[in-house]
């Protein structure tokens, strides 16, 4: 297979077409934060950590990897060139873009596990603030000085709303959709239950609530710790996967069938193929979290909460 001006051309349109593509989705997902809380999809979180860059995500994968597209371009460009393969070099653009969610098989688990001792070390300080006399909002004002890093955006974003005015309701269940999880529901439960009743004994049933997340933090990280052999072992298959195709690849006569078309057809099957397998092997290691039982906080955040006179 010979590089022609025509191939080149073809070559640079579908890149052309790509990159469209994903302009298309970043201006379909938005550029501006919307001013109605609800909880997004997870579909829809992974394309905003993709395209969007948000106070969650200060640097968007597209403003992360510049670098990467760069050398995989350039990578793919070499592959195509020395070996006659257009297939082979946008595969070798895939595998260099796609190289850390290849290699990288620990999932989301490690960082919710991150976030959930965060929360727990939070309500922990919000017990020891929270004396009599003093409100659960100012308390919460008062803990953002000392809040871990991990959940220190969604505790500004919750002080923020309480400065705003919103129905104190509304903004603990959006704090709650913002990290997700189950036992983040009890703690914002915990807080609304207040919010309804003004009860006393509030420190306590926060420095209970801190023990409660204490020990599920430690189980999480029990389950993560058995399930990091399975993922060890997936990471050096996929290494040496990558390796064999490296070395095939400039082989010579040994690879001379897929330089026909059912040739980069049968390439394109064994990219898609283990691309498939990887994802199956990342579902089966996989906790499926405990489900949450707030509803969510689909309302408008111009909605405030009512002045007494």
């Amino acid at each position: 297979m010979t590089l022609t001006l025509s191939s080149l051309l073809a070559a640079l349109g579908g890149l052309a077409a790509v990159g469209g593509l994903a302009l298309a989705v970043a201006g379909g997902v938005g550029w501006a934060s919307s001013t109605t809380v609800r909880r997004r999809s997870r579909l829809e979180r992974k394309i905003r950590a993709v395209f969007v860059k948000d106070a969650r995500t200060p640097t968007s994968w597209w403003a992360r990897g510049q670098t990467r597209l760069a050398g995989s371009a350039v990578a793919g460009l070499g592959v195509w060139l020395f070996t006659g393969w257009l297939m082979g070099g946008l595969v070798t653009v895939a595998v260099v873009i796609g190289l850390p969610w290849l290699l990288n098989t620990s999932g989301s688990g490690k960082s919710q596990i991150d976030k959930l001792e965060a929360i727990e070390e939070w309500v922990r300080r919000m017990s020891d603030i929270h004396t009599v006399g003093v409100s659960l909002e100012a308390t919460i004002q008062r803990s953002l000085e000392t809040v871990p890093g991990a959940i220190r955006e969604e505790v500004r974003l919750l002080v923020s709303r309480q400065q705003a005015g919103w129905v104190p309701q509304d903004a603990y269940r959006a704090f709650a959709d913002e990290l997700n999880d189950a036992m983040v529901d009890e703690v914002a439960a915990l807080l609304i239950l207040h919010v309804e009743d003004r009860g006393s004994g509030l420190s306590k049933a926060l420095r209970e609530l801190a023990e409660a997340l204490q020990h599920e933090v430690l189980s999480r990280r029990e389950v993560e710790a058995d399930r990091q052999k399975p993922r060890t072992n997936d990471r050096w298959v996929t290494i040496f996967c990558l390796a064999i195709f490296g070395v095939t690849a400039f082989s010579g006569a040994y690879v001379e069938p897929y330089d026909t078309l059912a040739g980069h057809l049968v390439l394109a099957f064994v990219a898609v193929a283990f691309v498939l397998v990887k994802i199956w092997m990342r579902r089966m290691a996989i906790l499926e979290p405990a489900p949450r039982f707030l509803s969510p906080a689909d309302r408008s955040g111009a909605q405030i909460a009512k002045e007494t006179p």
